[in-house]
């Protein structure tokens, strides 16, 4: 599979500031040393518990957060420190689905100006050929063509999400970042929006990073996915490999913690004790040992490297 993006070494730093003069005492080290290669055509899943680092991950590669250190590599170009100017033809390239159809749609707007917006700013087509392209852009999302003069509020919350992705590709992206694009809707309609992201995937040939918290769903739209925890990668492998064979304690608590459509059916669920460290001061070593079930000394003292176990299911922990 070809490379479509690469990240190296990829971190973001949040300073938190103090003082009457605001001077910087320390940062919230959201992302912290991340590799990742995304091969064009592929589904990467990223998952991890609330608060990891995913989304900061998300939208640093696509640079709506600036890096504070690393390198990002699409289609082999080194886009981390392009100008605004020379970052909008790339930018038209990587789009978002944010993951609140609420709040990232301008309720002010009709359907028609949100989809057509960044047709707009690109210098993409004008007046009737434009609408006639939004129009088109709406039915493969499965919306009518009447949804263009009505406003937000009038779409459920499905449908305010298909604006969305309208939206996104619009400009015939490559690459999209799926910021947990159905936590916020209800089950019954989840499974109708998965299925469009796989059938324009399809049609489109379309690469995505599908940031979600559910497991299930990241399992079956993913070929790959990559577990997340505290800002770092710490197990990344084929999907059908990392659910049948996890390697990382936290991996494995991830999945014993999947919900199991069968009452007649038993499986032991593993607890992790205590709290979520502070991603302001991370442990040393490895960040997960303070909740570890199998944890050593090596543990606190030594970060383990991500590394490939075999078959190229990669992990970070000194005992996998």
């Amino acid at each position: 599979m070809k490379e479509l993006l690469k990240v190296s070494g990829l971190k973001k730093y949040f300073p938190i500031t103090s003082g009457i003069l605001s001077r910087v005492s320390n940062y919230v080290k959201a992302v912290d040393g991340v590799d990742l290669t995304v091969g064009r055509g592929e589904t990467l899943g990223l998952v991890g518990e609330s608060g990891c680092g995913k989304t900061t991950l998300g939208k640093t590669i696509i640079k709506l957060h600036e890096p504070t250190e690393g390198e990002i590599f699409f289609e082999d170009k080194d886009i981390t420190n392009l100008s605004a100017s020379r970052m909008r033809p790339v930018r038209k390239r990587m789009q978002i689905v944010f993951q609140d159809p609420y709040g990232s749609l301008n309720p002010k707007m009709k359907v028609e100006d949100i989809v057509a917006e960044g047709l707009v700013i690109h210098g993409h087509s004008s007046g009737a050929e434009r609408k006639a392209a939004v129009g088109e852009t709406l039915h493969t999302v499965g919306l009518r063509e009447d949804a263009l003069s009505r406003y937000p509020h009038e779409f459920s919350g499905g449908q305010r999400q298909r604006i969305a992705i309208a939206r996104a590709i619009a400009l015939k992206p490559d690459f999209i970042v799926c910021d947990e694009p159905i936590s916020a809707l209800d089950v019954s309609v989840q499974a109708q929006i998965i299925n469009l992201f796989i059938e324009l995937q399809e049609r489109l040939g379309l690469t995505y990073l599908f940031i979600s918290h559910d497991l299930r769903v990241v399992k079956h739209i993913s070929d790959r996915v990559a577990v997340m925890y505290l800002g770092k990668i710490i197990e990344l492998a084929a999907s059908k490999e990392l659910y049948e064979n996890p390697l990382h304690p936290y991996t494995k608590v991830l999945i014993s913690s999947v919900p199991v459509a069968d009452p007649q059916r038993k499986r032991e669920t593993t607890l992790l004790k205590g709290d979520v460290p502070s991603p302001i001061n991370p442990p040393e070593g490895c960040a997960f040992h303070p909740r570890c079930p199998i944890a050593v000394a090596k543990c606190s003292r030594e970060e383990p490297e991500l590394r490939d176990a075999g078959s190229g299911h990669m992990v970070a922990c000194h005992l996998a």
